[in-house]
């Protein structure tokens, strides 16, 4: 993606560098622009030097300067995929939601046609302030997003809202805004489970297994980029992602009614989540103590997550399963598609703990008509939106 980041002058502005970096990082081109206030805070080399791209706008030494200023601001306003403000002040605030152009980042928002992004940070009273809170309303209808302010401990001493949002949590809304939709996902509800459950022992010790989440995360968020709303009933301890309506669970019963109290308004499943098979007859009010001689422990089985919903769902509604295999995979990854009616089933060899953790991963789709080519390897990210494509373009063969 190419992005324009503009920088104004607020004290958040060093934390615009850190953003600079990781979009860089994320393999993302980025031109920043300062304004003049925003040069008092941070230099154009620091931001040059982070991206490897060209800075713009303004100097310290020399006051705004262009290198070509007849035609300027309409190349870099033709060139972004997504223009993303960070920090936003009251003033940008103003002049973006009123056509003011009086210097180079204002006059590329009046004059792009990309999306545009706003991450606000301003001192509380300012943030409330109804003239400001107005403008923000102005630029939503003219299809801006905006990455809400935080709270917390402001530049200024006072405590409130206003402080700018997490860097992470304003690349995650720069990824969503500026990734392409894809008509076959766009405003469907798609349901993931993800995760581990743990069964409790006592209260000290669980059954659990290796599984981390970051696949069923990373989908989460590949179908969210694509424009579906997603639902996340996540296990386990990893970070939810942003902009996606996550709800934790422990117990493989407590992800069951989640998923069943969301699964009859969902147009889709994705079931990634490593259920535990078993729990124990009966958990311990107090910790187990250790004994002399041979210990037991008698299991039951959990609830099939998949089985109940794909029994339970309406006309039209889709479900996707995962198998982590250590052996004959497809063979039995074909078995669990028929026994549970699945549209499709993503094979993953687990063999030697592949497929945990960050560490690159292939899946191999598999569908009534047979294995389909795989998909990888590929870091969990990449292949996410890989699975995303693919299936995308599996509901547009099916519906043309």
């Amino acid at each position: 993606m190419q992005i324009i980041l503009g920088i104004t002058g607020g004290v958040a502005a060093y934390k615009s560098a850190e953003l600079a970096r990781l979009l860089a990082n994320q393999g993302h081109r980025v031109r920043c622009i300062l304004t003049e206030a925003g040069a008092r805070f941070i230099t154009p080399l620091t931001l040059t030097s982070l991206t490897g791209e060209p800075c713009y706008g303004a100097n310290p030494d020399q006051g705004e300067w262009r290198a070509n200023p007849s035609i300027e601001h309409i190349e870099l306003a033709r060139w972004a995929d997504l223009v993303a403000v960070v920090p936003a002040t009251a003033n940008i605030l103003g002049k973006a939601a009123n056509g003011l152009a009086s210097d180079l980042l204002s006059t590329v928002l009046l004059a792009t046609r990309a999306p545009v992004l706003w991450a606000p940070a301003m001192n509380t009273g300012m943030w409330e302030h109804p003239a400001v809170q107005a403008n923000l309303q102005r630029l939503r209808g003219f299809g801006h997003a905006v990455v809400e302010p935080g709270e917390g401990v402001l530049a200024c001493g006072e405590e409130g809202s206003g402080k700018l949002a997490e860097v992470a949590a304003i690349a995650e809304a720069i990824q969503v805004h500026g990734t392409p939709k894809l008509g076959s996902l766009l405003g469907r509800k798609v349901l993931i489970t993800a995760g581990p459950t743990r069964e409790d022992l006592d209260p000290v010790r669980t059954l659990t297994n290796r599984s981390t989440g970051s696949m069923g995360i990373e989908l989460a968020r590949a179908f969210r980029d694509v424009g579906a709303k997603v639902h996340l009933v996540l296990g386990g301890d990893l970070p939810e992602p942003w902009g996606v309506e996550t709800v934790r669970v422990r117990s493989a019963q407590q992800m069951l009614e989640a998923c069943e109290a969301r699964w009859m308004d969902s147009d889709g499943l994705v079931a990634v989540a490593a259920v535990a098979d078993q729990r124990p007859e009966s958990a311990a009010t107090q910790k187990v103590k250790k004994t002399d001689g041979i210990e037991t422990l008698a299991l039951v089985r959990t609830p099939d997550i998949l089985a109940a919903l794909g029994a339970d769902r309406r006309p039209g509604q889709w479900v996707i399963g995962f198998a982590a295999e250590s052996e004959n995979h497809l063979e039995h990854a074909g078995e669990k598609l028929k026994k549970k009616g699945l549209n499709a089933i993503l094979v993953n060899d687990v063999q030697t703990g592949r497929g945990f953790g960050a560490q690159a991963n292939t899946l191999t789709p598999l569908t009534a008509q047979g294995p389909q080519p795989s998909l990888g390897p590929l870091p969990k990210d990449l292949l996410a939106r890989a699975v995303v494509q693919w299936w995308a373009g599996h509901l547009q063969s099916e519906r043309s």
